[in-house]
């Protein structure tokens, strides 16, 4: 049976409800239960009992007259993170089910995509998110760096300056559970300047149609709300030169095991590298305070071949190393969609310690576009 996203509330409407009284933590939990029975390939690990224990300590909480936060919402924790990140939700109230699965193994589950073993396949954490299972997801490269983006699934992915990150339904979904965490969220009361960019870290990337009519869309739209819009590609091209393979699809933390691994004549060279690639990524935002992008090159293309048909799927890789190698904070959001109706994804990567500023961004596109979820 295929799966379908499911409209349920997402983390901001959760708390109101909990604050109002109309429900409770353990029915929330329940119905996490109830969905979690047809979805629990997309964990790794699940905890109901601890889960049923944290809900009634929430309720416990909420009858006593304490609101807000992460109290009561039933969240999770992608297994790409250490256990203390439970910790850290537990702490702040929430009701955490299990481990999703950052392994890009699952099907898509917005409707309408065919069922065939060529499909792209996206993480246990996004599907988890998608269809209604949890509120949120705390995980590692949540905007997703595979071929199919959070966006591209129809729900948000956020990481910060330092790597964590969040996925949920919304944009104010992710800022609420930024919010709940502590996490530094403010948008500064400054002018913005917004660099876009069809083409990336290549200047032979072939954005389709449908995705460059996206991000052309989002760029007008963007016009309108901040101080300039810029087309940033011609300074992405004469910044950009040769990075070296593997680190086209690395992060900082492999780049760091990498370091460690190599031999020990080589590790000062190895340094040396990863510093010019970190100068060169920091120069290509210059001038900008945040960089638009698409999510991938594009919806899936067929094409007819003797015995079988070609499926090539939408590319991140000329994107994705802007936020990946740097470390800066980024965020995908659906911004539009097919002639199929599948989502369209753009990912937006901001200067360092620009998260507030992202998320504002970010939410003129989901609200003006009207290609957010509603609960």
């Amino acid at each position: 049976m295929e799966e379908t996203p499911v409209c349920c509330p997402g983390a901001v409407e959760q708390t109101r409800l909990l604050a109002r009284g109309a429900t409770t933590a353990a029915e929330l939990l329940a119905t996490t239960e109830d969905l979690l029975g047809s979805r629990r390939h997309v964990f790794t690990d699940v905890d109901l009992a601890a889960a049923r224990r944290s809900a009634e300590e929430a309720d416990r909480r909420l009858a006593a007259g304490e609101r807000g936060g992460l109290l009561g919402l039933p969240l999770a924790v992608e297994d790409s993170l250490p256990r203390s990140a439970i910790s850290a939700l537990t702490a702040a109230g929430a009701v955490v089910v299990g481990r999703t699965s950052a392994a890009e193994r699952h099907r898509n589950p917005t409707p309408g995509i065919p069922a065939t073993a060529l499909d792209p396949k996206v993480s246990g954490t996004v599907v988890a998110v998608a269809t209604g299972v949890v509120s949120g997801v705390l995980a590692r490269r949540a905007p997703g760096a595979g071929q199919v983006p959070a966006g591209g699934v129809g729900v948000v992915g956020f990481q910060t300056s330092g790597g964590s990150g969040v996925v949920a339904r919304t944009v104010a979904d992710v800022a609420h559970v930024v919010r709940g965490l502590g996490w530094e969220a403010v948008p500064a009361d400054r002018p913005l300047r917004i660099g876009v960019s069809l083409r990336g870290l290549s200047v032979t990337t072939r954005t389709r149609a449908p995705m460059r009519r996206v991000v052309e869309d989002v760029a007008a739209l963007l016009s309108l709300h901040v101080n300039e819009v810029v087309d940033h590609d011609p300074h992405l091209a004469s910044e950009s030169r040769l990075l070296l393979a593997p680190h086209l699809a690395a992060g900082p933390r492999e780049l760091e095991l990498l370091g460690r691994v190599v031999p020990w004549p080589l590790r000062g060279i190895c340094r040396s590298m990863r510093a010019a690639e970190r100068v060169m990524v920091d120069h290509m935002f210059t001038g900008v305070d945040v960089l638009v992008t698409p999510g991938h090159t594009g919806p899936a293309e067929t094409t007819s071949l003797p015995g079988g048909v070609l499926v090539r799927n939408g590319a991140t890789s000329p994107f994705s190393p802007l936020w990946k190698i740097s470390g800066y904070p980024a965020v995908s959001v659906r911004a539009g969609s097919d002639a199929g109706g599948n989502p369209l994804p753009v990912t937006l990567i901001a200067v360092p310690r620009a998260e507030g500023e992202l998320l504002g961004v970010a939410r003129i596109i989901e609200e003006e576009s009207g290609a957010h979820r509603s609960p």
